[in-house]
């Protein structure tokens, strides 16, 4: 049935009202009524928040244009009109605050105050009117309203909307909506419940259906955890548990071994129901028109009061001890020696607290687990040592320790010779001795090794050096393995203890309490057993040890060895070592003790005494003697054999002694010190040499090496010592590689190119210097050559000579920077005259920087020569000066000091040609032994001068009659020296043609009386006639003109140019009176000057139109000529 408003006021009442007293209702109306007038007043007691803006939310409009919708709060919460008659809320909103009923505007309605209704309004805008949903929005509205005016009629604002909303089926489907949601609150509004205490106890019974010790707790519900102390619940093995609180249930508990009895208490926790309070919070808002609008609500949503928490009173039961196997516990030997023995020892006893319940047929097994260290050897199951795979290795000799060889004699290109049977001929027979004689093609053995010059080659002791080859004797070995730390870090402590079992002894009767011992086991090597005892029963396992217990742990001695040889000794002393053997050795146990001896590398120069030149490795390739073992029969001192020290055996010994345990296998090694030990190490004393050579000196200066000897210098009988000094230029092996000197690319390294000293760059070589005893040596006096110019290395070599070996015991490093002299060339810059007129005086200056060598006896010269030069090849490498083009060598020029030095001068000849090559040379002279210390470039720009001679043109007088005059006239261009002392001349001869017409220019044919023998002098450019001749009748005839420009110095003459015969220009024709002039070969002068002018004239206008409009876009461009050289 839908609701509508009633047509009169007053409250309505959704069920029957409590009664209540008249002080309640007097002092609830006079609440409503102070703060209705405080409300409407603006003056309300509760401080308002600050306003925030209001905007409308979900709307929906129906027909007759009525638009319901609520408004949404900044927060985002919706809130709804409560007051239905007042001005749509718009604008800002302040809050009231929290509410228990709705204030009423005094004069227009009153406040209404319905806590049901209060409760069902937030209820519903809680529940219903967050949804976002338009439709239920609107029908959360009017419920709100209706319910304000307890769905009476009346307040005509109301009526008006559910009039508009009756006339209309959406309308009147938003009103049946209505009363859904109000039929739904009433219903479903109720206030929060508070919870209720639990009042239920744990109970504890023995499980009926489960094992010894097992019980169960069963607890109410409500129950949210239980505990026990002297067991644990079976569900998750722990002493307590989560239980769930909703219903009532059981868990069970296992009680502890041997606990007596267990506890058990809990907690428990109780809820109420969740519900909604009367109250809402209400906003103040304000109209568009600026007047108070409706006031809005907002739900303050549901609540629920706090939930009660109690503890269970405990609940106790009590545990019978319980039938149990034994208690199995061990204890092993806590030590042993190896050689000895060890066992362990198992002991059965009934467990405290229960009843002793044997097992069947039980037997005992023992392993001893040996624990792996890093570095030592791996063993079976039987302590043997496992053995890696199989490989090939040289054959060691066991008595010397040395690699075995097949060494055999070859002849000169390799071949091995051989014997009548086709065998290889040994190089020692059986007893150690060399062999000799000849093999079966004929060839006598041993065949020596022959330099190129077929000088026989000589070994390091100085004896000649036999052709021979070998190859090494090979085995087959498996060595011991031993344990990484790699692989024991990949292990867990327990794989650790239990992963190398030595040995393992089973089957022995356990038939009750009591000890049971293990058999007596053989120890064979040291280190630390870890025992693990094991019981099985009737084919199963009913106790196993843990290992590594403090008490199944055997630790394993052995005999211990120090060791110290003589740190010191000289050559010929004897070598030895000696050896403490100490600690317990088993009574029936065989040891013995070896002693080896090991050459260390030699150490670098410059490292400490001692020091060697990498890690210590003892091997056979590097073993000087191996001693046989020696018994050793109980602790005590024990001395190795001894061997006297040679060169050979090296600046190092490292002593290196084995402990042997005697086994029915053979040795078993049960110490070997370590390799390279300092008290295990000797030195033999060598003389120490520091050498310090010349720091600089100039080419022909002295250089020399001094060493200071130090240290020991052998005593023995027959033994002397002599050093040699040699010198090498400073070369790399990178050096040496490029230039073909090193066989080969040298390999790639990532440090400095190394240094190096051999015989092909070695420059000289001492002759030996005696050396008595420790002191200074000096090297005799070289005098450095050019050809050592830059770094010189010395390296000094100490020799000892016993008998006929000469040994070097000593040799100097390459390339240390004391031992380095820098040999320095005196640098020299020079500067030739550049460019200059043919007859001009030229000269060269050399200015020499760097010092000079200051030796008596020694003087330094320098030498100019000049070359004829090519321009196209000046400096290039193409320029070349030799005795082919050589053009003069200057006298010598004294140089006693570094400074300028300038040639002798020396004038530029026409025969010199216009590019000429300087070259000085500056030299030491020793008597008569030059050293050439600076020789000049060919062709270098700065020491080329261009000599520049002067162009020659001439012309005839041409066609002329008989007594006309005849001439020749020279047109001279270029440069012409100014020298008072230099005189030009242009001398003119005249030839006459043949019948033929054919003009040859030789004495036969020379008309001298046309000619100027004398010549024209020649100050300047310009132009220069000859005599003029007057012509007779004698001279008709055809003929030609050759001009030669002379150079005239001190009385010689040169020629400078000479014109061609037959030049067109220099053809003449002398006619009789009368006569036509003939056509002349090559055309008339005049003619072709006058062709000639005008295309030179029409080229000329072109080539200026041309620039022109170049210049116009090319920019103008400047050339600077060079300035003639300075004229003396």
């Amino acid at each position: 049935m839908t609701m509508v408003n009633r047509p009169r006021g007053g409250r309505f009442r959704g069920r029957a009202s409590r009664p209540r007293t008249l002080r309640r209702r007097v002092a609830a109306a006079l609440t409503g009524f102070v703060v209705g007038a405080l409300a409407l007043s603006g003056s309300i007691a509760l401080t308002p928040t600050p306003a925030h803006a209001l905007s409308r939310g979900e709307e929906m409009t129906f027909p007759g244009g009525l638009t319901i919708s609520n408004f949404v709060l900044p927060t985002g919460e919706r809130a709804y009109c409560i007051e239905v008659g007042q001005h749509e809320p718009s604008g800002h909103l302040a809050s009231i605050g929290r509410m228990a009923y709705l204030p009423g505007i005094s004069g227009r309605f009153p406040s209404w105050e319905d806590p049901h209704g209060m409760r069902q309004m937030n209820y519903l805008i809680d529940r219903h009117g967050q949804s976002g949903d338009a439709w239920t929005a609107a029908a959360v509205q009017v419920t709100i309203w209706r319910m304000r005016e307890n769905f009476h009629s009346g307040n005509a604002a109301l009526d008006r909307k559910i009039g508009v909303l009756m006339s209309s089926a959406r309308g009147r489907a938003l009103i049946a909506e209505s009363d859904r949601l109000y039929a739904d609150a009433k219903t479903n509004a109720q206030p929060p419940v508070a919870p209720r205490a639990v009042t239920g106890a744990l109970r504890v019974t023995p499980d009926a259906s489960g094992g010894a010790g097992r019980y169960r707790v069963a607890y109410p519900k409500g129950a949210t955890s239980l505990s026990v102390d002297g067991g644990v619940f079976v569900r998750n093995g722990a002493a307590a548990i989560s239980v769930s609180s909703t219903e009532a249930s059981a868990r069970y508990v296992q009680a502890h071994p041997g606990s007596p009895r267990i506890t058990v208490t809990g907690t428990w926790a109780a809820s109420g129901a969740r519900g909604w309070e009367s109250a809402l919070t209400v906003h103040n808002t304000v109209a568009p028109t600026g007047e108070r609008g409706q006031r809005i609500a907002v739900a303050v949503g549901s609540s629920q009061i706090a939930d009660l928490t109690g503890r269970f009173s405990a609940a106790t039961h009590d545990v019978p001890p319980p039938p149990a196997p034994p208690a199995a516990s061990s204890q092993a030997q806590p030590d042993a020696t190896v050689g000895g023995t060890m066992s362990d020892r198992l002991i059965i006893a009934e467990a405290p607290g229960t009843a002793l319940e044997m097992w069947p047929d039980a037997t005992a097994d023992f392993t001893a687990y040996l624990e792996p260290t890093p570095g030592a050897p791996k063993y079976d199951e039987h302590w043997n040592p496992v053995l890696g795979d199989p490989y090939e290795v040289q054959l060691e000799d066991p008595e010397t320790g040395a690699l075995v060889w097949d060494e055999w004699w070859t002849d000169a290109a390799g071949a091995p010779l051989l014997d009548e049977n086709g065998d290889r001929i040994p190089v020692v027979d059986d007893q150690g001795a060399l062999t000799s004689g000849r093999a079966a093609d004929g060839t006598p053995y041993p065949v020596l090794e022959r330099a190129a010059d077929g000088a026989p080659k000589l070994d390091a002791t100085g004896r000649p050096r036999a052709l021979s080859a070998r190859e090494a004797v090979m085995e087959e070995r498996r060595d011991p393995q031993t344990w990484t730390e790699t692989e024991l870090d990949a292990m867990t402590e327990e794989e650790r203890c239990v992963a190398q079992p030595v040995h393992r002894t089973g089957g022995i009767p356990v038939p009750g309490p009591g000890e049971y011992v293990s058999p007596d086991t053989r120890v064979r090597s040291g280190g630390t057993i870890h025992w693990v005892e094991r019981v099985e029963s009737e084919g199963a396992s009913v106790h196993a040890g843990t290992c590594g217990l403090a008490n199944e742990t055997t630790r394993i001695d052995q005999p211990a060895v120090v060791t110290r040889a003589p740190s010191e000794a000289a050559l010929g002393d004897e070598l030895f070592d000696v050896a403490t053997v100490s600690g317990k050795l088993a009574d029936d146990a065989v040891y013995s003790l070896r002693f080896e001896a090991y050459r260390a590398p030699d150490a670098a120069p410059g490292d400490a005494a001692g020091a060697v030149a990498a890690e210590p490795t003892c091997t056979a390739e590097n073993i000087v003697f191996r001693f046989a073992a020696q018994p050793v029969a109980g602790p005590g001192e024990i001395r190795s054999p001894g061997f006297n020290a040679r060169p050979e055996h090296g600046t190092t010994i490292w002593w290196v002694e084995t402990l042997y345990l005697e086994t029915p296998e053979g040795p078993r090694v049960l110490h070997r010190g370590e390799c390279g030990l300092a008290h295990e190490t000797t030195t033999v004393g060598r003389p120490s040499v520091e050498t310090i050579a010349t720091e600089t000196a100039p080419v022909g200066g002295e250089i020399s090496d001094t060493a200071e000897l130090s240290g020991v210098l052998a005593e023995n009988a027959g033994a002397r010592w002599e050093m040699t000094f040699a010198g090498y230029r400073a070369t790399t092996a990178t050096d040496a590689s490029a230039a073909g000197e090193a066989g080969g690319a040298p390999e790639a390294t990532d440090g400095p190119p190394q240094p190096v000293c051999a015989q092909e760059n070695r420059v000289f070589e001492t002759e030996p210097v005696a050396v008595t005893g420790p002191g200074r040596v000096s090297s005799p006096v070289v005098v450095a050559e050019p050809g050592w110019a830059g770094a010189l290395w010395w390296v000094e070599t100490l020799w000892l000579i016993q008998g006929d070996s000469r040994v070097a015991l000593h040799t100097g490093a390459c390339g240390v920077a004391t031992e380095t002299t820098t040999i320095t060339t005196p640098q020299v810059t020079t500067e030739a005259a550049g460019f200059v007129a043919v007859g001009d005086r030229i000269a060269d200056s050399a200015t020499i920087t760097g010092a000079l060598a200051e030796r008596a006896g020694a003087e330094h010269r320098i030498v100019f020569r000049g070359y004829r030069g090519d321009p196209s090849a000046t400096g290039t490498s193409a320029a070349q000066c030799a005795d082919r083009n050589l053009l003069f060598e200057l006298d010598p020029v004294p140089v006693n000091a570094p400074g300028t030095v300038r040639s002798p001068q020396v004038t530029a000849l026409p025969e010199y040609g216009g590019t000429i090559w300087w070259v000085e040379t500056l030299s030491q002279w020793e008597g008569d032994v030059e050293r050439v210390l600076h020789r000049g470039e060919c062709g270098v720009p700065g020491e080329t001068t261009t000599v520049q001679t002067p162009d020659v043109r001439t012309e005839s007088a041409g066609s002329v009659e008989v007594g006309q005059p005849m001439f020749d006239t020279a047109f001279v261009a270029g440069t012409v020296t100014e020298r008072d002392d230099v005189e030009f001349r242009l001398r003119f001869a005249a030839y006459a043609r043949s019948a033929s017409g054919e003009l040859v220019c030789t004495p036969e044919t020379e008309i001298l009386e046309l000619g100027d023998a004398a010549g024209v002098v020649v100050d300047e450019a310009g132009e220069y006639r000859s005599r003029p001749v007057e012509t007779l009748p004698r001279h008709a005839g055809l003929g030609g003109f050759v001009e030669t420009l002379v150079m005239i110095e001190s009385g010689a003459e040169h020629v400078v140019a000479r014109g061609d015969c037959g030049a067109p220009g220099e053809s003449f024709e002398i006619r009789r009176t009368g006569a036509p002039a003939l056509a002349r070969t090559g055309g008339d002068p005049t003619l072709a000057w006058l062709v000639g002018g005008s295309a030179l004239l029409l080229v000329g206008a072109a080539a200026a139109t041309w620039g022109i409009r170049r210049r116009r876009a090319a920019p103008r461009v400047f050339r600077e000529c060079r300035d003639l050289a300075t004229r003396e």
